[in-house]
């Protein structure tokens, strides 16, 4: 809790943090709680308001679009699934506040090759191959879509082809609904345990490859503080087990008690792991979201052996940290990220030659 009033420098630098975190609508509502007096200046307070404008309108520009083109799909008779997204953002206090990034929508692998004949036919970008080959990548009246035959991969061959029948079923049996903000009309959404796995795993598969952000934990503990009586927490362990992201689970979820504020008794098997807790806590301040912050290094590099270089490096620490956090996790996603990059080396190569 704030107790003294912050310079215009200091505000500044809280602006740049936010930005860096992708939570410049939360932390406004939150400043909007201090006391007046402790609350930025006039100028300042404007700035950041216009910033959250800007969010709340991308937010209804892509309600408005997940809508219509879940809309399109279904009465061409496929079904759609949103992962995370704006069915994340209806679980914040202000869900116009969260910022938003692509919409993912999960059509399954049997229903792919149609929905890219129909994303054609409606005269959306189409690029039809994206890094992992798991989406479809399109964009309609501004917004970007991913269209996931896939919902997540996983550096283990048994545990791909078992979270890929998992996801299948949930497509196809999915009755949950939830209706965003400003519309009427309601789209899917995964059952709750799928959601609350998906969501961590989403955030942790991110910090293994690259970084993650505070966001990305501030969208699950919303997920489990609005859930935490309707997951089902027997058949939640198993599948964590069974994926084997138990220990990496109570790991995070000591960030969500100890650092977000999620209640102790709503996180399912918390566990002191402070050690471990601590370290993730100060790599996700320093990489920020999705670890653009640190790729921006050797991003931009002109010299294309150099530019990968400096990324297979950057990459490699970062399986060596986790392996020494989760060596098991760790060494899958170290195998998983040298396959990929060993094809994608050539590929790239040639395809920039």
């Amino acid at each position: 809790m704030l107790t003294a009033k912050l310079s215009d420098e200091q505000w500044g630098e809280v602006m740049k943090y936010a930005k860096r975190q992708t939570l410049i609508g939360v932390l406004f509502d939150g400043m909007l709680h201090l006391p007046v007096d402790l609350q930025p200046t006039e100028d300042i307070r404007m700035k950041w308001f216009w910033k959250v404008n800007r969010i709340e309108l991308a937010n209804r520009k892509q309600n408005q679009v997940l809508v219509k083109i879940t809309e399109k799909l279904e009465e061409k008779g496929i079904k759609t699934m949103v992962l995370k997204g704006q069915s994340y953002a209806l679980l914040y206090p202000q869900p116009l506040h969260r910022q938003p990034g692509d919409i993912d929508l999960f059509v399954g692998e049997k229903n792919l090759e149609a929905v890219s004949q129909w994303i054609e036919t409606w005269g959306m970008t189409d690029s039809k191959h994206s890094y992992h080959s798991l989406h479809i990548n399109a964009k309609w009246q501004g917004v970007s879509i991913e269209l996931h035959r896939t919902a997540a991969v996983f550096g283990s061959f048994t545990k791909q082809r078992q979270f890929v029948k998992w996801s299948e079923q949930v497509l196809e049996q999915s009755t949950f609904t939830f209706t965003p903000m400003d519309e009427k009309e309601e789209v899917h959404i995964p059952n709750t345990v799928f959601n609350a796995l998906y969501v961590f795993y989403h955030l942790f598969f991110h910090f293994v490859h690259g970084g993650v952000g505070l966001r990305q934990l501030c969208d699950w503990a919303c997920m489990l503080h609005v859930n935490h009586n309707k997951i089902n927490q027997q058949e939640l362990k198993q599948r964590l087990n069974c994926f084997g992201l138990l220990n990496a689970w109570q790991v995070f979820g000591y960030l969500l008690v100890h650092h977000i504020g999620l209640p102790q008794e709503e996180f399912p098997f918390y566990k002191e792991t402070k050690k471990k807790a601590s370290i993730i806590l100060e790599d996700i301040m320093e990489q920020g979201n999705f670890g653009h912050s640190a790729e921006k290094q050797f991003s931009n590099d002109p010299n294309y052996l150099a530019r990968k270089r400096k990324n297979f490096f950057f990459h490699a620490k970062r399986y060596l940290k986790t392996i020494r956090l989760f060596p098991a996790l760790g060494l899958e996603a170290f195998g998983f990220f040298l396959l990929e990059r060993g094809k994608h080396f050539f590929t790239d190569y040639f395809n920039a030659k």
